[in-house]
């Protein structure tokens, strides 16, 4: 196969088969058209062209899923012991990227929180950070039931969990909290819930663990961010028709809790827009300020980040970062560079000011950055996943070394959300 044929099927893959093959369209030569932007680009052009690269737009694709919703009266806990996780095997770093040190001194040190909580269509799993084991399973409360996603605050200790069912209803709403040795404490019922016929696509639980961010499309294509009082109390609501927020890290909170982070898209743009909580609702548009935008064309001179469909705020709220799985540098003279990495940006002047995990891939694309998946307070310490060998590695990437965690990443898409886990 050439390369353009090579990088158009990585992308089908990457987007876990959701883009039929013949709805590919050919990659065009000419700058006289630019393309919607995507998760993959392949192929080089004429230096003297505008850059632009070809792929789905995975908004529009998630705001086509159909309602999932239900009600949910009781959760069910159960412990189990520290036993090996079924999701991961060998802590053998990959051999394409330089090793970080062991995952217990990012852990003594208190740069990684030390339980994370997966959530998958069946339950939801509390885990050991140092080894992948399970310390307790939250089973749906009814048959066929599911967990649509997870949020946890800044204390890595206290979480929140979309539940739905097979009536397809509702999205229900439950809070725990972690004991010290990682069991779950008792499941709260919180008090707001996403209606049928609207479709959760964000939730994000804020830093002190107050307040719940919802982010959900209503009928007609109308985008909402929604902000709840975790233990009841009025919710306020902004509002806007475009492309909004679709996945699990769509919304993120910085410390101060000032400001609301959303990603969204507009025509040939992607963008990071940070949300004035100090507003009593409204428009989302004119209540938020864009703080990074992406295009889908770069001239000679600048760089392309292929991907990060979901960027998020770094807690300390100095940088926005995200998983590109191609960077592509475009030197005005010389030869044009393919890099993969974690970019972060500026929130001051939304340029880029650093990449972490700035690798070089071979001619396979290996290795290939694929999701963000949890970020220290300044951005300087991620989780993240990458592909390397013919496999999917979740690892934490610090500076350009990769220490692979026991958890195996999938694609797991529930609610019009992507989601794995969170710590």
């Amino acid at each position: 196969m050439n390369l353009i044929e090579d990088r158009i099927r990585a992308a089908a893959r990457a987007a876990a088969e959701t883009v039929a093959p013949d709805s590919v369209p050919p990659l065009e030569l000419p700058a006289a058209r630019t393309r919607r932007f995507g998760r993959r680009r392949r192929g080089v052009r004429s230096p003297h062209a505008t850059w632009s690269t070809w792929a789905p737009r995975l908004a529009p694709l998630a705001a086509a899923l159909a309602v999932i919703a239900l009600v949910i009266t009781l959760v069910n806990v159960r412990h189990t012991q520290n036993r090996p996780s079924a999701t991961g095997s060998s802590l053998v770093a990959p051999p394409n990227v330089p090793a970080g040190p062991p995952v217990s001194s990012y852990i003594r040190s208190g740069q990684v929180p030390p339980y994370y909580v997966t959530a998958t269509q069946t339950d939801a799993v509390v885990h050991l950070t140092v080894s992948g084991a399970s310390v307790a399973t939250i089973r749906p409360s009814l048959p066929g039931g599911t967990m649509v996603a997870v949020t946890a605050a800044g204390d890595g200790r206290t979480f929140v969990l979309g539940e739905q069912s097979q009536d397809r209803k509702a999205v229900t709403f439950y809070q725990f909290r972690l004991g010290s040795s990682g069991r779950p404490g008792a499941l709260t019922r919180l008090p707001m819930s996403v209606a049928d016929g609207q479709t959760l696509t964000g939730l994000a639980l804020s830093p002190d663990g107050t307040k719940l961010a919802i982010a959900v499309v209503s009928g007609g294509g109308v985008q909402q961010v929604r902000l709840y009082p975790v233990h009841g109390g009025p919710a306020r609501t902004w509002s806007a028709t475009g492309g909004g927020p679709y996945g699990a890290t769509s919304l993120s909170w910085p410390v101060s809790q000032r400001t609301l982070a959303f990603n969204w898209s507009a025509g040939q743009t992607r963008s990071v827009r940070l949300l004035n909580l100090g507003t009593a609702g409204g428009s989302l548009l004119a209540a938020s300020r864009p703080v990074v935008t992406l295009g889908n064309t770069a001239n000679l001179g600048q760089a392309l980040y292929i991907g990060p469909e979901d960027m998020i705020i770094t807690p300390d709220g100095s940088a926005i970062v995200g998983a590109s799985s191609e960077i592509t540098n475009i030197p005005k003279n010389g030869n044009i560079t393919f890099t993969t990495g974690f970019p972060e940006f500026s929130v001051a002047t939304g340029h880029l000011t650093r990449v972490v995990g700035h690798w070089q891939p071979n001619q396979w694309h290996d290795p290939e950055v694929i999701d963000l998946l949890w970020s220290d307070a300044s951005g300087r310490v991620l989780i993240g996943v990458i592909k390397s060998a013919g496999r999917n590695w979740v690892g934490v990437i610090n500076g350009n070394t990769f220490t692979p965690l026991n958890a195996r990443w999938a694609l797991t898409t529930t609610q019009g959300l992507t989601d794995f886990g969170t710590w």
